[in-house]
């Protein structure tokens, strides 16, 4: 692809200025608040978010302005259920693979659980932002989507997409325009990917794939409302003060695409 060739070309300029936000760009704590509860006494459904930094909430300063307490916010009022959270600042596809093989078989409070009805992700930018190709990385998330497929029985996957990191504001071009045009290749051939699982789950020849499990992209649509100021200062407006991390905003927008999701498998009665 075009991009590909131009990256290549400007590596040495890339390299460099990767190196210098790394450097520079101020690392922000992950929120306190509880990770693992349920919010009635009988629980109707059960939620694993697994991941990295955004997943754990990384831009607030507690979990409850983080995706997960935005999901317990917006969902509870309509039902009860229960909920974990294992996500690291730095996880990658593979490490949190690593993760799951090491302790599926221990008593881990969150990962030995036998079944979680909803589990969402959010995997991708520490990848993205490493030299791993998009093959690789594909097929590092097929394994760990057919994993937590048989270990959990989900009934739903939401796959966070990788956010437009062509919106950055942290990053500098033109390794801000180069991250952009990776994210936007890596999300077409997940969104592949997951179309490509649901037809498999259909078929009784896969051992991987329940076919009860259904696969969705969870892609946030950021839109300026405002006219007046460009895209990269509303960026700067709804991310955390790093220019990395999401801010409330946008955990709240993210939930609430979660919330929409879990909600029409509820009344579809796919749960």
């Amino acid at each position: 692809m075009l991009h590909q060739g131009i990256s290549i070309m400007l590596a040495p300029v890339l390299v460099f200025q990767g190196l210098k936000v790394r450097r520079t760009t101020p690392r922000l704590p992950e929120p306190e608040g509880e990770r693992v509860g349920k919010t009635g006494s009988n629980p109707a459904l059960s939620l694993l978010i697994l991941g990295d930094s955004a997943a754990a909430g990384v831009g607030v300063s507690n979990q409850q302005h983080a995706l997960l307490g935005q999901i317990i916010e917006q969902l509870s009022p309509q039902l009860e259920f229960s909920y974990a959270l294992f996500a690291k600042t730095g996880s990658t596809t593979a490490t949190t693979l690593q993760a799951l093989h090491e302790r599926i078989d221990t008593a881990h409070p969150i990962l030995s659980q036998k079944h979680y009805d909803v589990i969402v992700t959010s995997l991708g930018v520490n990848d993205i932002t490493s030299s791993i190709s998009c093959d690789k990385w594909l097929q590092q998330q097929k394994q760990l989507l057919e994993l937590i497929t048989q270990r959990y029985k989900p009934k739903l996957i939401l796959v966070t997409a990788l956010p437009p990191l062509g919106l950055f504001p942290v990053l500098p071009n033109p390794l801000r325009w180069s991250l952009g045009q990776r994210a936007n290749q890596f999300n077409r051939k997940l969104q592949q990917l997951l179309i490509k699982l649901d037809q498999q789950g259909a078929l009784p020849i896969n051992q991987h794939i329940d076919p009860t499990t259904a696969f969705r992209l969870i892609k946030l649509p950021l839109d300026n409302p405002r006219p007046d100021i460009t895209m990269l200062e509303f960026m700067r407006q709804v991310m955390a003060t790093d220019g990395f991390h999401p801010g409330a905003p946008i955990y709240n927008a993210w939930a609430n695409l979660v919330v929409e999701q879990i909600v029409g498998g509820i009344k579809s009665a796919a749960f």
